[in-house]
C-alpha cells in the first residue's frame, strides 16, 4: 500500500486519548467521535508504569505492554478505520513487537484491515545488569518512518 501524500498546506489534526496506564477507556472513543483527527495519539508509560510492565514481563515474557490499549482498541478499531484516523500509542511498553502482534491479532478477529507496525530501540536491560528494566526515550523518527510507509497504527515503547 502507497500512503497518499499529505499536502503541505493542509493541518495535521492531532488528538490524544490517554494520558497514564489505566486512564480514562472511553476517551479514545470520544476522541474519535469528537472532531475531525488525522492521528491519535495515546501516552501509557510513566516509571511507575513501567515497574508495573516489568513485573508482569517478569511472570510472562510475552507480556510488558498496556493491555489496556487493546481493550480500548477492540471498541474502537473499526470506527479509526472508517475515519481514517491513525493512531500512534507508547502503549508497547517494554514489549511493542508484543503489542505490535495482539493488534494485528485483534484486526484480524474484526476483519478490519490495518497495518500494523512497531519502533524498537529504546531498551537497555542489557546493557544494565540486574536491573528489572532500562529505557532510553527515542525521538519521533521512528514513527514517522512507519507513517511514511503507511502504517495506520504505530506502536512504540518509550518516546518523546
Amino acid at each position: 500500500m502507497t500512503p497518499t501524500p499529505r499536502p503541505p498546506h493542509l493541518p495535521l489534526r492531532i488528538g490524544n486519548a490517554s494520558g497514564f496506564y489505566g486512564d480514562r477507556v472511553d476517551a479514545m472513543r470520544e476522541m474519535l467521535t469528537g472532531g475531525e483527527l488525522d492521528v491519535l495519539t495515546g501516552d501509557y508509560l510513566a516509571e511507575l508504569t513501567m515497574l508495573i510492565l516489568g513485573r508482569d514481563r517478569l511472570k510472562d515474557p510475552g507480556a510488558g505492554y498496556a493491555r489496556t490499549f487493546l481493550r480500548q482498541l477492540e471498541e474502537c478499531l473499526g470506527l479509526a478505520h472508517e475515519r481514517g484516523v491513525r493512531i500512534v500509542t507508547n502503549a508497547g511498553g517494554l514489549n511493542p513487537a508484543g503489542l505490535a502482534n495482539a493488534v494485528r491479532q485483534l484486526a484480524d478477529r474484526l476483519s478490519v484491515p490495518v497495518q500494523v507496525a512497531h519502533v524498537e530501540g529504546d531498551d537497555l536491560t542489557a546493557a544494565t545488569p540486574g536491573s528489572l528494566a532500562a529505557h532510553a526515550y527515542l525521538g519521533g523518527f521512528g514513527i514517522a518512518a512507519c507513517l511514511r510507509e503507511g502504517a495506520d497504527i504505530v506502536v512504540t515503547g518509550r518516546v518523546t
